[in-house]
């Protein structure tokens, strides 16, 4: 399939945000049911549909071969949400996801089906701590390593399993032990997509504390670890080394992340954001060891349109050498959506070096318009040039093809119509670099798309 990124990969380029896991007040049009002594029982109905065309245009960076497409993505969700006083909280969720007019299998698919499904208990307030146990979305920190949150694509990840919580005003912490779950099947010698499934011999774990003590400065310190045992599963692939040995994995991720403002005045707030891993552990035979390092430095005028702008960088490690019995390349465990790459995204946390401009401006209180610039390289001249999916979309084992992979420009638009629906349309538009020329992708590539949002 002649395709440099699968539908999930391009989404808008992020906002950057101050929060240890996302949190926003999603409006409802139905009220509440409310019933029981003191109304000590609750419900709540609601969802989300989004209806979203794309035109992509020449997605192999290559002219020669008719690859150009349009086509339409459809997902539809509804949840009731039950409450017990503040000690009992279940929630299930059923989502349809389906794509209209594709010339190939985007594996953007599945019919109605349980998306999440989870129970959540907690003595009463004001006690810090709960406990959540199911089929559940897990979003940390900035999205940069994991984020289940509603992607761009129509088949979030979730999670299997158990997560403990603690939230305060001065530090709040998840510890979770999952199992990751999957939309990809094999069919007919290759894949496609179904309901999310548990990924066999797959375990994800950790500990998340976000500490706020310094306000108006906050900081992370985390541990996650990723073991596979899935030496006999065919989708997804099984852990293997660079020699093409099947094994297991344990891959672990220690990091830290601070943001805070520098200055405040009344012209404007001048602020940071500074995010860094270490991975370590064995991916079969081979031993683990490779780094992250995100930046930003931003500034909000206090004026009107309320103009910001924002300087962004990445690093993630390469493999140095194939075949040395190390693998050097960084991989974000299950970060896809939150993540400041353009809204093409030929480009992921792994083997990436990059540097970007963001800007967004308000005309009015609806309309927010974002545009952006972005330029791409690799960090090893020897390892793959990855997408925002994970897969190799070009490999020079001698390195002699450089580094440049190119640059994008890109925009996008928001307008929020009402509470509940917001209208959204970009476009961007990526130039070859000397890495990109040297491995046939020469051609520019172009994405348009407009969608809706229905939040009720």
């Amino acid at each position: 399939m002649a395709c440099i990124a699968s539908v999930q990969s391009a989404r808008p380029t992020s906002t950057i945000t101050s929060t240890s896991e996302t949190k926003t007040a999603v409006p409802h049009v139905l009220a509440p049911i409310s019933w029981g002594e003191d109304n000590e029982w609750s419900l709540q109905i609601g969802g989300m549909q989004r209806v979203r065309y794309e035109r992509r245009d020449d997605y192999d960076m290559d002219k020669g071969i008719g690859d150009n497409d349009n086509f339409g993505l459809v997902r539809s969700q509804i949840n009731a949400d039950l409450v017990y006083r503040n000690v009992a909280r279940a929630f299930i969720e059923v989502l349809d996801a389906r794509t209209i007019g594709t010339r190939v299998d985007y594996q953007q698919e599945a019919y109605a089906h349980v998306q999440q499904a989870w129970l959540e208990l907690r003595e009463d307030r004001p006690n810090p701590w709960s406990i959540r146990v199911g089929r559940q979305e897990l979003s940390l920190g900035e999205h940069l390593l994991v984020d289940s949150s509603p992607t761009w694509g129509n088949l979030p990840h979730v999670h299997e399993g158990v997560r403990i919580m603690r939230e305060t005003p001065d530090w709040d912490m998840s510890m979770f032990l999952v199992q990751p779950t999957s939309s990809k099947k094999a069919y007919e010698g290759g894949t496609t997509s179904d309901a999310n499934h548990r990924v066999d011999g797959q375990w994800f774990y950790g500990i998340y504390p976000t500490f706020k003590f310094l306000r108006p400065h906050e900081f992370d310190v985390y541990f996650l670890g990723l073991s596979d045992d899935g030496t006999h599963r065919n989708v997804p692939a099984p852990p293997k080394s660079e020699d093409g040995t099947v094994g297991t994995s344990d891959r672990y991720t220690v990091g830290t992340r601070w943001r805070g403002p520098i200055s405040k005045t009344d012209r404007g707030t001048l602020a940071y954001g500074v995010e860094g891993g270490y991975q370590f552990g064995h991916q079969s035979s081979d031993k683990v060891q490779a780094y992250f390092l995100h930046t930003d430095l931003s500034y909000q005028w206090n004026a009107p349109w309320k103009p910001k702008v924002s300087l962004v960088g990445n690093l993630a490690s390469g493999d140095r050498r194939m075949g040395d019995g190390e693998t050097n390349t960084f991989q974000p465990p299950f970060g896809t959506v939150h993540t400041p790459y353009g809204i093409v995204d030929f480009a992921r946390l792994q083997n990436l070096r990059h540097i970007g401009i963001e800007t967004s401006f308000q005309p009015n209180e609806k309309l927010t318009i974002e545009p952006g610039i972005h330029q791409f390289w690799l960090d090893s001249r020897t390892d793959s040039w990855y997408n925002s999916g994970g897969s190799s979309l070009a490999r020079d084992k001698t390195g002699q093809s450089g580094r440049d992979l190119g640059y994008e420009i890109d925009i996008v638009a928001k307008y929020k119509m009402n509470k509940f629906t917001t209208l959204e349309a970009g476009g961007a538009h990526f130039l070859a670099g000397r890495y990109a020329d040297k491995n046939g992708r020469s051609d520019a590539a172009s994405y348009l798309y407009l969608q809706y949002v229905l939040k009720f």
